[in-house]
């Protein structure tokens, strides 16, 4: 039996890794090209390959009638750090988990159109990069990930066993674990549950977002409300990370005297979605009063027949954990990295499994 099984491997999987001080077995898709051959469908209005990212494709079961939502799904090694902006608010983080975060590879740079190519309107605000001024990617992190996809998950005797795919063998099999932690994107642990059976026909999903928009301007101050957060980027690394460049490279500097700027605006007002499963396939209900969801790429907040995840997941195992965006409900509009490192340290050290600071 493994003890701490970790099933996932984007930033909340990263940080839950560290937090369990490394003392956990992981299991990722790094071979994301043979789910075709395990009988998933490719969905292409769930992607979200940039130029200059790892080409990634949808893959899963569910079929996603979607007018209004936004989504994206990046079943690969690293998750959603292979394309994001690795932005953190770091006000409410202690400094004794910064210090752990960086003596493990996570840097946090604070942002100035010169260094990072971006600005805001709060100073807690920075983005986290490795050694090389990279933007993080959490596959950095893992010292041995084991290239296997979860297919489905069952509970025998209050005991939680998982049956896996070896993508390098295609060959199944089946684990026990003690404490099982779900890092894993929504449209991933939607599918899990579906495949579990423990998602059905007329469930309905509920996920919320702080509104959200990019405006274009041509002065460089960052003039915002201050209930809403602003992150402003020159014109050449706002064309960067459209692009899905992971660095502010100097040849993207040599576009800084372009007196243009991108402001990415968070507004303090959320919007709720919902969708329901019926015959394979997750449709919109009625949401009249919106016109769009999703494309803040922070949509979180999760609940199901309006029981939040978390407490979901409970009513099946108390030892099947979640983290990550679906698992946390934002408080503040902006950064949802923050929001995902205190959920999992607070539910780790509740459960007496957080490593000693």
């Amino acid at each position: 039996m493994i003890k701490n099984c970790i099933v996932g491997s984007g930033f909340s999987a990263a940080i839950t890794y560290l937090l369990l001080n490394k003392k956990s077995d992981v299991f990722t898709v790094i071979s994301e090209k043979k789910l075709k051959k395990i009988g998933l469908k490719k969905r292409d209005n769930l992607v979200s390959n940039k130029l200059f990212s790892k080409k990634v494709f949808s893959m899963g079961t569910i079929n996603y009638q979607l007018k209004k939502g936004i989504f994206h799904d990046i079943n690969t090694l690293g998750g959603n750090t292979n394309i994001w902006g690795g932005h953190i608010d770091l006000k409410k983080i202690s400094k004794k988990l910064i210090k752990y975060l960086e003596e493990n590879g996570l840097f946090f740079k604070n942002l100035s159109y010169q260094n990072t190519g971006t600005n805001c309107n709060l100073e807690s605000i920075v983005q986290i990069q490795d050694k090389n001024q990279n933007i993080f990617s959490s596959k950095l992190v893992f010292n041995k990930i084991n290239d296997f996809f979860l297919h489905s998950f069952l509970i025998k005797k209050k005991e939680i066993i998982l049956n896996l795919i070896n993508l390098k063998t295609l060959k199944t099999k089946k684990i026990k674990v003690k404490k099982l932690f779900l890092c894993l994107g929504t449209i991933q642990l939607i599918e899990l549950l579906k495949r579990s059976n423990y998602l059905k026909d007329n469930d309905v999903i509920t996920l919320t977002e702080f509104d959200h928009e990019f405006k274009v301007k041509f002065k460089k101050n960052v003039i915002s409300k201050k209930e809403n957060t602003t992150i402003k980027y020159k014109f050449s690394r706002a064309i960067g990370h459209y692009l899905g460049i992971q660095s502010f490279k100097k040849f993207l500097k040599l576009l800084n005297f372009i007196p243009i700027y991108v402001e990415q605006i968070f507004y303090n007002k959320k919007k709720i979605y919902q969708l329901f499963l019926i015959n394979q396939t997750l449709k919109e209900i009625n949401n009249s009063n919106l016109k769009k969801f999703g494309d803040s790429i922070h949509y979180c907040g999760m609940k199901i027949n309006n029981t939040t995840i978390s407490d979901y997941l409970k009513k099946i195992n108390n030892n099947i954990f979640g983290f990550g965006m679906s698992f946390v409900s934002q408080s503040k509009p902006g950064p949802i990295s923050n929001d995902i490192i205190l959920d999992i340290f607070k539910k780790l050290e509740k459960n007496k499994s957080l490593r000693k600071f």
